[in-house]
């Protein structure tokens, strides 16, 4: 065979490849379709209250991808989870923290585009376990191996690092934003500190250790409602307690026990429009839903490993909206309200998507 027929072929055999590579990522792409696995809370046949929607490890499983004819072709990698901690939600943006992999997701759940905060360079994690989100875009990230609070602007740059002076063994495990206060859980120190956001300088801490109201031992979670309060949940005191503007202890909720309304170990919380507070709960394997007068609603998930399940929940974040594409999965038979995002730290899905409101 002569050189220039030997060309022909070769050149034959490529474009042959080429167009059945873009037939393949073509017939992917139209088959792409994600499916809900939902789990109604409490059972039927009682009114359903809330509705597990999905469980989920990648953005893709949540998100159709949105790439580029040239990135199907490269075999663009999934953004993943491998171990999730804390967890928050703002703009259309879901941010994870990932202990495992030593950074903060940051998924865009209108576009399906990813990233990584916190990678490398300058702005290198190395153990986020809690993350918030400002109005601004501002995104803080509790880090324990940092030993300070992580400031990324909305680029995604590291614009500084937060850490109470003065002060020894300084262990951020939980962060909560609202106008222009950051709220910075202090296990270690046995504390929630309150940080002016335009200066990082403290304006009021929340002390003193104990078991006594207004004292906190362990605290592991914190967050902010509408009316400003603080809720702060404590590992160690089992339950969570609810200060006011003003920084005094009105109300708390839970205790040690095995009784509905006690807690095993709380860990973060997150508060809904309407007042209904999610705590995650460890040792328990629940989320606990309480009202704005301290009594328990109902559980969430348990410790099954499948849909709706929640083996060892560690991070909770309020959704007030989401993108129509994932809207869509949300049953035919139940009015949606608002969305819950949980995070297990075990278990083969280790993200869940809850839709609250009313079955009809």
């Amino acid at each position: 065979m002569g050189s220039s027929a030997l060309m022909r072929r070769m050149l034959r055999g490529s474009v042959c490849c080429w167009a059945a590579a873009v037939i393949f990522v073509c017939a992917g792409c139209a088959s792409f379709r994600i499916e809900a696995d939902p789990v109604y809370f409490p059972k039927p046949p009682t009114q359903a209250r809330v509705v597990h929607i999905k469980s989920f490890n990648s953005l893709y499983d949540l998100v159709e991808p949105s790439l580029s004819f040239a990135e199907r072709l490269r075999g663009a990698v999934s953004p993943y989870v491998s171990v999730p901690a804390g967890i928050a939600y703002g703009a259309g943006h879901v941010y994870v923290c990932d202990v495992g992999l030593n950074v903060v997701h940051d998924w865009d759940l209108s576009t399906g585009r990813g990233r990584r905060l916190g990678e490398e360079g300058e702005c290198t994690l190395s153990k986020p376990v809690a993350v918030a989100v400002g109005e601004d875009g501002t995104v803080y990230v509790a880090d324990t191996g940092l030993s300070a609070v992580a400031v990324f602007d909305v680029e995604g740059n590291l614009t500084r690092t937060i850490k109470v002076p003065d002060r020894e063994a300084y262990r951020p495990v939980a962060v909560a934003v609202r106008e222009g206060k950051l709220y910075v859980a202090d296990v270690a120190n046995h504390c929630v500190d309150v940080i002016s956001t335009a200066d990082d300088s403290l304006v009021a801490v929340l002390d003193g250790t104990g078991s006594e109201t207004g004292r906190l031992h362990y605290p592991t979670g914190v967050a902010t409602c509408t009316k400003g309060n603080i809720y702060v949940s404590e590992m160690l005191n089992a339950r969570v307690q609810v200060f006011n503007t003003e920084h005094k202890a009105v109300l708390s909720m839970g205790g040690l026990g095995d009784r509905y309304g006690d807690m095993g170990k709380p860990k973060h919380l997150s508060v809904g429009a309407d007042g209904v507070i999610f705590i995650a709960d460890a040792e328990f394997a629940h989320i606990h839903l309480f009202n704005e007068q301290g009594q328990l609603l109902m559980l969430l998930g348990g410790p099954k490993d499948g849909p709706g399940g929640t083996p060892m929940p560690m991070g909770v974040a309020v959704a007030e909206e989401l993108p129509e594409g994932i809207r869509q999965l949300v049953p035919a038979d139940f009015e949606a309200k608002y969305f819950l995002f949980a995070t297990n730290t075990v278990g083969s899905h280790r993200l869940s998507l809850f839709a609250v409101g009313t079955g009809r």
